[in-house]
This record gives C-alpha cells, structure tokens and sequence, in this order.
C-alpha cells in the first residue's frame, strides 16, 4: 500500500491505496483540520512547522499508519511545467538536457533552486517524450522534509498536485473539449482539454461565498475568460462541457441552474469518476480528494526534487572535503610567505627607519585620522546591517506584485499590436487589481488584446465586462480589470 498526503490551506487530506498501470486502487479516505494558520498556499508560515508536525503525528498514531509518503503540493513555490524534448532513455542524459534548456528567468527568484522531472509519455512516430519539470526553492523543500521526519515519516516524494491530477481527470472528459474545475477552499484551478487532451491551466483566488449569487457570477466570469482565450488560440472544437470538483452535488446544481441561463451551450457536470480508479467505500468523496487520489501515480521514470536535495547535499560535501585538505597546504604556504616577507623587513629596515616610523605613527594628525578611519569602519559595518535588513523588508514588499513602468508597458505592446487603444483608471495596491480601459473600431481586435493579456504570467485573473460604443469617436470599448498574480513581484525589479 502507498500513502499520498495532501496539504491544503484547510486541511491534512490523506489516501491510502495503490495504482496498478493505469488503474488505482483506494483503501482509507483521511481528513483532518489543518492546524490554523501553519500554511499558506503551501507555504510553512510562523511556526506552522512544528505545529504540523504534531498534527502529523497524532494521525499517524490514530490510524496506525506505516510506511514512506508521497506528498503533494499546490504552491506558487512549486513551479511545474510540460516540455516535450527528444527521447532520451537514460535518466541522466535526460536531466542534463533538461538543465541546458530551461529558462533560469522562470525561477529567478529561487536562491538555490531544485530541479525535477517526471515522464508523462513517450511519442514514438515523433521520436520525442512529454516530460514534466518541477522547481522550487530549496529552503521550501527542506521545511518539508524537517516536518515529516520530526514527525517519524520517511518522504518518499514531492510532486505537484495539479499536474499529477491534469492526467488523471482527462480519462474523465474522453474526447471532448471541455474545461475541468477544482476547488480547494478559495483556490480554483481551471484545466482546459482539447479533444481529451490537456492545453491549458491557470490557478485563481475566489473572493465570493459559495452558493451566493457573486459566487456564480464569479465561476461563471473563469468559464467566460477560458472561452475567450480557447477562441483567441482558434481551438478546432469548441467547449462543450463544464466540470467541477470539490464542490458538494448542491453546490453543482446551483451552479447549473446559473449557466443554463448564462451559458446555454455548456453542459455542466459534478465530478465523474474514471472507471480506472476503484474505490473500497467512499467512492462519493472522489470530488474533494482529487489531489491525493492524483499522487497515488507516483512517476517512476525521472528526477525528483527530493534527489535534487541529497545530489546537492553531495556536492557539498565534496566541496567541504575538498577545503578540508586545501587548509593545511594553504596554512603552509601563509606561514612560508609572512617567513620570508619577515626576514625580507629585518634585513632591509634599519633602526633609524622605525624610529621614523614610529615618530610618524605618533603625530597628532595621523592619529587624528586613524580614529576617523575606525569611526569609518564602525560607521560602514551599522551601514552594512541596515542595508541587509532594508533588503530583506525589500524582499518582503516585493512579495506582493506591485505595477511599475515594466507592466504597464507590456500591457500597452500587447494593445499596440491589434491598434487598442488603453487607458489605466485605478490600480488597488491591496488586491494587486488594475483597472484599465479598451478601446478600438473593431471588437475583435478587443477580444484578441484581451486574449494576450489572458496568455501572461503576470496577470493571475483576467476579467472584464460589457461591450460600449462611443458615438464620439465611433469606438467600442470595454473595462477590463487585470489581477497581478503572486509571482510578478518577484520578476519585476
């Protein structure tokens, strides 16, 4: 038996089963509160880390749980991606090809990075394999690891959720165009397929409460923004299904009876279970344990990051190894080289050179200097500390997207492209929300603006209401409110 582990900002969700090939077997279904506020979209906050740790434990000793575990996270701290290389059959050569070929600015905010891999697939007539890449911060994986062996857990693995659980929902949707949602608290996660396969996924913040109107209002406004851009990328096939996960069958059909009116060409469905996952009881909790079930999976073929962390564990000790015995020999040569400048300043100093010397190093002005020089150095190192910690509250304001001249002007190259015309009317520093205005004789060239603007990383949510023609200057135009997401901060100096 395996057990996957899934921490949410809410809950410690956790699966014990196997997977068999393509099928899945389930066992035990486990929930428990996670500790309050110890997480934050997958982030160990305060001392969240020793309060999980005892969470972990009591679950452990309740449920007589044994054995390693896969763990599963959903975090901006967790970057992963689809990249499709040519196939190479060793493990190594694979990482190596993979290291050449990545873009450092996607994690240049990282410090000391690590870097996995998984096969998702191999492409024989292409001659060419779909690989996922995993990086996060090596601090943000040591956390873990420190949680799960205070704890007695041995970690077998890290992954991340949403794409473990892209491969598992496409069973779902066969060969439709359809859009697959899942929420977890206030996170949705969106995952676009073309004819049962993935194309696209975004993650976004929910504001409003569920079974409100707001709340439709504002699942709706997700369906609409991936309809706009699954038009802008001229998908052969058209949506045509809706489906949601971690949401109650109540909350499924209050949603329903909201898009048949404002979507009347979707059809909308609750989570439908793959015929590959077979469960013990509980078979209806499918839709509130996506993640887990997905981790079940564990990719056999690659590189994970928790090999990253022992690989560099490695190399630094080699590097210590090899200060180690570049110590005595450097020690040595330090001692030969103050040798021979002594013996160089005794034959060549006379007495009446240190005389002069010392009569130097006694006059009032110089020793009025060499007290300006120590109050320099005092000065410089109070300096130095100040600057460290400006650099870290830096560090922390930078963790909140902020707009700068950068942003603003990949909005307006993006409205230049399609003759858009832009204006920016507010900006709200609390939620990171723009709130600008498009312009343009013809609508299209709107819609594909706003599609652009759907496409970059900066933006987590894209939004925007109704159509208005201005008689003034025969113009439609639109208000379009662009949230920054998470990462931009980061990427923006």
């Amino acid at each position: 038996m395996s057990i996957s582990v899934f921490f949410s900002n809410r809950n410690i969700q956790i699966v014990v089963g196997k997977s068999s090939g393509k099928s899945i077997y389930i066992d035990r279904l486990i929930e428990s509160p996670m500790p309050e506020n110890a997480i934050l979209n997958g982030v160990i906050i305060n001392e969240g880390g020793e309060a999980i740790t005892r969470k972990l434990k009591e679950i452990w000793e309740v449920n007589k749980l044994k054995g390693s575990v896969d763990l599963i996270i959903n975090s901006p701290q967790f970057i992963s991606n689809r990249v499709t290389m040519p196939v190479i059959s060793k493990a190594a050569k694979a990482t190596e090809y993979l290291e050449k070929q990545a873009n450092s600015d996607e994690f240049v905010r990282f410090e000391s990075p690590l870097k996995g891999w998984y096969l998702l697939g191999v492409d024989g007539k292409e001659k060419t394999q779909q690989v996922v890449t995993e990086v996060a911060e090596r601090t943000f994986i040591e956390n873990y690891i420190k949680i799960f062996a205070d704890a007695g857990i041995t970690l077998g693995s890290v992954h991340d959720g949403v794409s473990l659980a892209i491969e598992m929902l496409s069973a779902c949707v066969k060969d439709q165009t359809a859009i697959y949602m899942i929420r977890d608290a206030q996170m949705l996660v969106t995952i676009l397929y073309e004819n049962g396969k993935y194309y696209y996924n975004s993650t976004k913040r929910l504001f409003q409460e569920s079974g409100t109107p707001e709340y439709a209002a504002e699942i709706r406004g997700s369906i609409s923004g991936i309809r706009q851009f699954a038009s802008s990328k001229h998908l052969a096939s058209a949506i045509t299904d809706v489906y949601f996960a971690g949401m109650t069958p109540d909350e499924v059909g209050e949603l329903q009876s909201y898009l048949v009116e404002a979507e009347p060409d979707i059809t909308v469905h609750g989570t439908v279970a793959p015929s590959h996952i077979h469960f013990k009881k509980w078979s209806d909790r499918l839709s509130s344990f996506i993640y887990p079930i997905a981790g079940l999976v564990v990719p056999k073929t690659g590189f994970s990051v928790l090999k990253a962390v022992k690989n560099n564990d490695k190399a630094y000790a080699q590097k210590k190894e090899f200060t180690k015995k570049a110590i005595p020999v450097v020690i040595l040569l330090g001692v030969l080289v103050l040798f021979t400048g002594f013996m160089l300043a005794v034959r060549l100093n006379t007495a009446s050179r240190l005389r002069k010397i010392e009569e130097y190093n006694q006059r009032p002005d110089i020793m009025q200097s060499s007290m300006e020089y120590d109050a320099g150095i005092i000065q410089a190192t109070s300096l130095g500390a100040q600057q460290g910690g400006n650099q870290l509250l830096r560090e922390y304001i930078d963790s909140y997207p902020i707009p700068d001249s950068s942003i603003n002007d990949k909005i307006k190259s993006a409205a230049s492209k399609y003759n858009v015309t832009v204006d920016f009317n507010s900006y709200d520093s609390g939620s990171g929300v723009f709130s600008i205005t498009a312009s343009s004789p013809i609508v299209e060239n709107i819609n594909r603006f706003i599609a652009d603007l759907m496409d970059m990383d900066i933006f987590e949510d894209v939004d925007y209401t109704g159509y208005s023609w201005n008689d003034s200057d025969e113009t439609w135009s639109i208000k379009v409110i662009c949230t920054l997401s998470s990462q931009t901060a980061g990427e923006e100096e």
